[in-house]
């Protein structure tokens, strides 16, 4: 199949695990994960990262013990029904990531920066660079993402520094947010938003080997789940509970109260720069793994005609929900409940089906 990529580095894997679980900080996941844990936010991000993590660990080990991509994986431990059925989830996963991804970051768009803009414009717009992107390689993504991470990572350093003078400890009170379980239960529940993590087993073959992959989950999810916990944390204690459950745009509203002096204001027409691009190359990700699972389903020797025909169809899709609350429902609804999926059900399917396998060896070998 020629649209499996090349040999990618630890690099390349990095921006991948990191722009398909990080970006959504730009959106909702903080006020999300107040809404549920209260001042105990950040500790929720803290272990849904940490779970997300583990998740591909786990994957991996699979693969380094049976060799091939995810999905040759899993024919080999659980049959060809079962690996079917595994790649048209990830379809569907990737699918309506993009979709409510393509909605918010659409909507936001429109209410931050085009307010005279025509809604479905926004929409094209966005569907067709994300095309483009996916045409020119997953390598080429990858190594646009790695090129951005520096700056994305400096970035939010600088806010946390300059807004200083707005954090009140206090607004962390009570400690124990609305308590120890159910900010453990809330990063668990949402755990399923970093589903992606699984795309570096989706193309395992393309990674130079084994290290390389665990090396890619550790700095590229460590990354993401570290900065999205220094996130959630100074959006609390800029806010505090009440205030910050109901932000749209939490790292919006934050860079809007950096104020550098009387000639140099407005920061967040900056930043508004940076979260279209961390849009797209999520958005393009999503739309290139979702090309990828469903070439694989219909054994296509390439995904470039799909590429065109599936990105007009998801936009169309990401018309239907009524308005941005509505999609921003739906996604908060199929991430704690269908993206799960992948965190939690695949690894634990398949290092049952690898224990099994390797037991059966031992007893074969035994009575032979």
């Amino acid at each position: 199949m020629n649209y499996q990529p090349g040999k990618m580095g630890t690099a390349e894997g990095m921006a991948i695990v990191f722009l398909l679980t990080f970006p959504t900080t730009f959106i909702t996941t903080p006020a999300t994960l107040i809404n549920d844990a209260a001042s105990l936010g950040w500790l929720a991000a803290f272990i849904h990262g940490v779970i997300s993590m583990l998740s591909l660990l786990v994957i991996l080990y699979v693969c380094k013990q049976v060799p091939g991509n995810l999905f040759e994986v899993c024919e080999q431990l659980l049959g060809p029904v079962f690996a079917w059925l595994i790649a048209l989830y990830y379809a569907i996963a990737f699918c309506a990531n993009y979709v409510l991804l393509l909605r918010q970051y659409a909507e936001n768009t429109l209410i931050t920066a085009l307010p005279m803009s025509e809604f479905s414009f926004i929409i094209v717009a966005y569907s067709i660079v994300a095309a483009i992107l996916v045409g020119l390689s997953l390598e080429g993504m990858a190594r646009a993402g790695y090129i951005l991470l520096p700056f994305i990572v400096v970035t939010l350093l600088v806010v946390f520094l300059l807004l200083t003078p707005f954090y009140e400890i206090y607004r962390l009170a009570p400690w124990l947010g609305l308590g120890l379980g159910t900010a453990l239960f809330a990063g668990a529940k949402i755990a399923g938003i970093n589903f992606g993590v699984a795309a570096v087993a989706i193309v395992a073959p393309s990674f130079q080997n084994n290290r390389t992959m665990c090396q890619v989950a550790l700095l590229g999810m460590g990354l993401s789940f570290i900065l999205r916990t220094m996130v959630v944390f100074f959006y609390t204690m800029l806010f505090g509970v009440t205030v910050g459950r109901e932000k749209m745009l939490p790292f919006f509203e934050m860079v809007r109260l950096v104020y550098l002096g009387r000639y140099v204001q407005r920061l967040e027409s900056l930043f508004i720069i940076l979260w279209v691009i961390n849009g797209l190359l999520d958005l393009s990700f999503s739309l290139y793994f979702a090309l990828y699972c469903i070439a694989y389903l219909g054994r296509l020797p390439t995904m470039r005609p799909l590429i065109p025909v599936v990105a007009i169809l998801l936009s169309h899709i990401a018309m239907i929900p009524e308005d941005v609350v509505s999609a921003m429902m739906d996604y908060a609804v199929i991430g704690k409940t269908f993206f799960n999926v992948g965190i939690y059900a695949v690894p634990v399917l398949l290092v049952a089906a690898l224990g099994w396998k390797k037991r059966k060896k031992v007893k074969q070998w035994a009575a032979g």
